[in-house]
């Protein structure tokens, strides 16, 4: 069997099995950096969203190996060999498996060497949510292999392929579900969301179970099948009776602040922290203009430790920033207008009806606009006289047309809010 491997390592599908993976991953993770640059935890969980196309991938791989035998017309002649017939089609779902997986994995190495120079958590147990998509990919190519032994056609890879893609993006819209975690496709969960070691050795329990399946009924060992699909159904029920990726705790360790020691307070998660200069010179200016403003906030922290239940706007004291996609392949800020945008909430009139919607009145839209504009130090316009002539005003008066605002905003007084914006 060493032998055959060998030979479908290198003249098979398995070279173009790891071209094409290479290629994809090298695609994925240039296309959306901000999505794992700087933590590893969301390295692996962007590798599982990769899965989405990755999985197709080796879905056709695996379908087009395994079918050359019967395109050919040689398979009863392979059958007639002394050797287990089992063997020729596990060597080649081996093949397609260790070329797919190795291209993939020296992509994702170079992104790899990209983290380690910034990251400031490596905790999490990210390795075991890589883990079992590396056994996704294994599993997908077993389906590829009996797509392959059961419709020898050559459209049948790319087929199959499509199919596999058009299933699994649909089951991502049941991400909240316990069962998604059947699908070996991310779910969705933040970085710093701690997952479960019970669900992750499930999970892997089920792939496994079903690869051996899908093998077992490709090469028509029956009793195999039985035994592997037993276990597949014992597994998939604790799994579909668990938590939905919703409702994950966060980890502990990868909430805990990181703190400026200088200046206005400006306070990271620790999986974020190493983009903690690079916020700090965005907001730490704002927050000084801010300093000694009756009702303003006193301090910028990471949204990913807000306590649990706690809505953006509750806390005066405290900006809470969403940096769950502000990095660059190199570990700097992404965009330094998003970050200023979080101060929004801040000058956000609290202005609801009785069935919970905001309202929404054209002068009090231009006052918010008004207030915001100030405290980002914006610079006038000729078509913003309203912020020219609060500009024209003393520091003193500025400061205090902003202290009144944001007690009125917090008040939701309407008329107070509208005189405002006239006196400006």
């Amino acid at each position: 069997m060493k032998r055959t491997l060998g030979v479908e390592l290198r003249r098979g599908t398995a070279p173009l099995a790891a071209a094409a993976m290479l290629c994809a991953g090298v695609w994925m993770l240039a296309v959306h950096p901000d999505d794992w640059a700087g933590r590893w935890a969301g390295l692996a969980n962007y590798l599982r969203m990769s899965l989405l196309i990755l999985c197709a991938l080796m879905i056709a791989a695996g379908a087009w190996q395994s079918g050359r035998e019967r395109r050919r017309d040689i398979d009863e002649l392979i059958a007639s060999t002394p050797r287990p017939g089992w063997q020729p089609l596990v060597a080649a779902w081996l093949a397609v498996t260790v070329a797919g997986t190795a291209g993939l994995l020296v992509a994702f190495a170079g992104a790899g060497a990209l983290v380690v120079r910034v990251a400031t958590y490596a905790g999490g147990g990210w390795w075991w949510t890589l883990l079992v998509g590396v056994l996704a990919l294994a599993t997908a190519a077993a389906v590829g292999v009996l797509v392959g032994r059961l419709v020898p056609l050559r459209v049948a890879a790319p087929i199959a392929g499509l199919a596999t893609y058009l299933g699994l993006a649909i089951v991502t819209y049941w991400d909240g579900t316990s069962a998604a975690w059947l699908s070996p496709v991310y779910g969705g969960w933040a970085v710093y969301s701690l997952v479960p070691g019970r669900v992750t050795a499930l999970q892997a329990a089920w792939l496994v179970a079903l690869t051996v399946l899908l093998l077992a009924a490709a090469a028509r060992q029956r009793r195999a099948a039985l035994l592997a699909g037993g276990l597949a159904v014992a597994v998939a029920v604790p799994i579909t009776t668990g938590p939905g990726a919703y409702r994950l705790p966060a980890d502990p360790a990868a909430v805990e602040l990181v703190c400026t020691s200088s200046g206005p307070q400006v306070c990271l998660s620790r999986i974020n922290a190493f983009l903690i200069d690079d916020v700090a010179a965005v907001v730490q200016p704002i927050l000084a203009r801010l300093d000694g403003i009756s009702g303003a906030p006193r301090r910028a922290a990471d949204q990913a430790a807000q306590p649990a239940g706690q809505s953006i706007g509750r806390d005066d004291e405290t900006v809470w920033l969403n940096l769950d996609f502000q990095s660059t392949a190199l570990g700097g800020l992404a965009s330094r207008k998003s970050l200023r945008a979080d101060f929004r909430q801040v000058t956000r009139a609290r202005c609801e009806d009785p069935s919970g919607v905001r309202e929404i009145d054209q002068r009090l839209y231009q006052t918010d606009t008004l207030a915001t504009r100030w405290m980002l130090d914006e610079a006038a316009t000729a078509d913003n006289e309203a912020l020219a002539r609060l500009r024209a005003l003393p520091e003193p008066a500025q400061r205090s047309w902003f202290a009144a605002y944001l007690d009125a905003a917090h008040r939701c007084d309407t008329p107070a809010l509208i005189r405002l914006g006239e006196q400006s």
